[in-house]
């Protein structure tokens, strides 16, 4: 802990009198030289205090945690941006196709979150709608949204266009935090890759920008090759992913082993759920939070993670404003094999009666 500046200015002073037997007189030449020393042994003393906490994984930030990570092989993972679609509905069919062109700027209710389409679609001559794949403006989970979320088209058309619908927007996610990025410094420390073990194979695939689980595992019907099974957030990784994972593993696989990668084979879990509401709290506002602490549960759980009704009660308990819960009859804890994630299909949250 760094020293503080009067603690430091208390020190010469005491030293000065037992020395001299006199004390420094604050408007002196003695006292002012005293004030402007312990400021800099006090901006010296933050700094090496600064220094040593960088020094060490479990303490350092930012940058200097970068740099940690880059010692273990790691690096911060990016955000990525959330995905879903929209379906554009004409006012009156054309005589003519309308082009509808990539990066049309689509927004929010409140104009606050753009997501642009990611290809060219075209509505048919005399057909009313088309659907369309859009992505967020920037990478966020603030850009994740549910359905009909996308209600504007801010791109300008000549014609009467208009959204009817959107789905729910996933995987959009921010840049790695650095606790995150620590675990996973504290990992590799723990069970050290050495290009034998199925942490070698997890540290590569999960140092690609898009994986945010892996699970390495031997071929038992096949010698010498490694199954590696990926997931994204909550979802399969895209195709993109795959192949880049496949890529990188090519170049880092030692000789006389071959490596399979895969993408998670998605099992959905439906959950019903109903809470008692504290007194005095809008039942509304906790249902919608715990609806979004569930789906949050299914977002962080990996390959091969396992979904446990004990895991989401905590989760449930957890939120302000819920009073008990129960689950409905026929939910039950369900089992992940290795090259399996878990996914939330539907929540429903309702109140007791």
């Amino acid at each position: 802990m760094a020293v503080s500046y009067d603690e430091f200015l208390t020190r010469m002073n005491n030293q000065f009198t037992d020395l001299s037997g006199l004390n420094a007189d604050e408007a002196g030449d003695i006292g002012m030289r005293f004030r402007v020393l312990a400021g800099e042994l006090y901006s010296l003393s933050c700094e090496l205090e600064w220094i040593r906490r960088q020094a060490f994984p479990n303490t350092a930030t930012g940058a200097s945690l970068d740099y940690h990570a880059q010692q273990r092989g790691l690096s911060r993972k990016k955000g990525q941006k959330a995905r879903g679609g929209v379906t554009f509905l004409l006012d009156t069919p054309l005589e003519f196709n309308l082009v509808i062109p990539e990066g049309t700027v689509c927004t929010n209710i409140d104009g606050s979150l753009n997501y642009v389409t990611v290809s060219e679609i075209t509505i048919p001559r005399g057909q009313y709608y088309a659907f369309a794949n859009i992505q967020a403006e920037d990478s966020g989970e603030r850009y994740n949204a549910g359905r009909d979320s996308v209600t504007t088209i801010v791109t300008y058309f000549s014609v009467g266009i208009s959204i009817a619908a959107s789905s729910n927007l996933w995987g959009g996610t921010d840049d790695e935090d650095d606790e995150s990025l620590r675990a996973r410094i504290t990992e590799s420390m723990r069970n050290t890759p050495n290009g034998l073990n199925s942490a070698y194979y997890e540290n590569i695939a999960m140092s690609i920008d898009g994986v945010y689980s892996a699970k390495a595992y031997r071929d038992t019907s096949r010698s010498g090759v490694v199954i590696v099974t990926v997931g994204g957030r909550g979802a399969a990784p895209a195709q993109s992913v795959l192949s880049e994972v496949q890529s990188v593993m090519a170049q880092k696989t030692p000789m006389g082993i071959s490596v399979t990668v895969q993408a998670a084979t998605v099992e959905q879990v439906t959950l019903n759920v109903q809470i008692s509401v504290k007194s005095g709290m809008a039942a509304a506002d906790v249902i919608s939070r715990v609806e979004s602490r569930v789906e949050q549960y299914f977002q962080e759980l990996p390959v091969g993670g396992s979904f446990y009704m004990s895991a989401v009660g905590k989760v449930i308990m957890e939120v302000d404003g819920v009073e008990n819960f129960c689950f409905a009859s026929g939910t039950q804890d369900v089992s992940a094999d290795n090259d399996t994630l878990l996914t939330l299909h539907v929540v429903n949250v309702t109140e007791m009666t």
